[in-house]
């Protein structure tokens, strides 16, 4: 083959349609992403692992955008982790890198930190003082800049759930690209080349991790409680989005041979 043909195949290869479903699911799944990150773990304080989970916490404690804490940790991640192992992230890793970035900062912009589940918000003039003590720890109360600070009635249970179903559907889809989503998995593949642990077992240490820094941070115990089943419930799902695609490949394999 002449390097014509090879050139020709290769941008053939770039603007297939294939290559374009995997861009749209990277693209979708990021937003996805940042919805399930600003409007229903950040709100509820919770830290399901990775880089957004630490600057969720961050947020929290010493107030400043989510965006510009990830981006403060992705990028030189990006750049250390293409360092020492190599190109090995590819262009839609970087993509779902940016766009999860862009998506959170416009969230945050025009959204807030406001909880999309809840039972009830507060009135701005609402005095803490007056609720009974023991009842107190019941309510959340939000630091959402200008507007103030706002107090609402929490939903755990029904939050965590729909935020896992988000958090799985959106990795679920980046991974379905060929991509990842970077962040703290990158940490894990760098000690990995040093070490002999496995990566499936330096991801849930670094997540893990991540997830107790909430009880540290805000000493609830219910936190770090909830970050965990979000992620059991995100890993679920993303296992069987992976699995769905395996197996419809199969039955196809299958249907084309009987």
């Amino acid at each position: 083959m002449n390097n014509g043909q090879t050139l020709s195949s290769k941008k053939d290869s770039w603007f297939s349609k294939k290559e374009l479903i995997a861009y749209l699911l990277v693209i979708g799944g990021s937003i996805l992403f940042a919805i399930g990150d600003v409007m229903f773990a950040n709100p509820y304080k919770l830290a399901p692992g990775g880089t957004y989970g630490l600057s969720n916490v961050l947020n929290t404690v010493f107030p400043w955008k989510i965006s510009y804490y990830a981006a403060c940790m992705d990028i030189p991640l990006l750049l250390i982790g293409t360092w020492i192992l190599g190109p090995r992230f590819g262009v839609k890793t970087i993509v779902s890198t940016f766009v999860i970035l862009g998506a959170v900062w416009g969230i945050e912009n025009t959204w807030g930190y406001a909880p999309l589940i809840h039972n009830g918000i507060l009135p701005a003039d609402f005095d803490m003082a007056s609720v009974p003590e023991y009842m107190r720890n019941m309510l959340v109360q939000l630091q959402l800049g200008d507007k103030g600070i706002i107090t609402f009635v929490p939903d755990y249970f029904l939050n965590t759930l729909v935020a896992g179903l988000i958090y799985g559907v959106a990795i679920g889809m980046i991974f379905k690209s060929g991509a990842t989503s970077g962040g703290s998995d990158i940490i894990s593949m760098i000690i990995n080349k040093y070490t002999r642990i496995p990566l499936g077992t330096l991801v849930i240490i670094v997540d893990t991790t991540i997830t107790l820094s909430t009880l540290v941070a805000f000493g609830e115990i219910r936190l770090p409680i909830y970050s965990i089943m979000l992620i059991v419930i995100e890993g679920k799902i993303i296992n069987w989005m992976m699995d769905w695609g395996v197996k419809n490949k199969k039955a196809a394999v299958a249907e084309t041979h009987a």
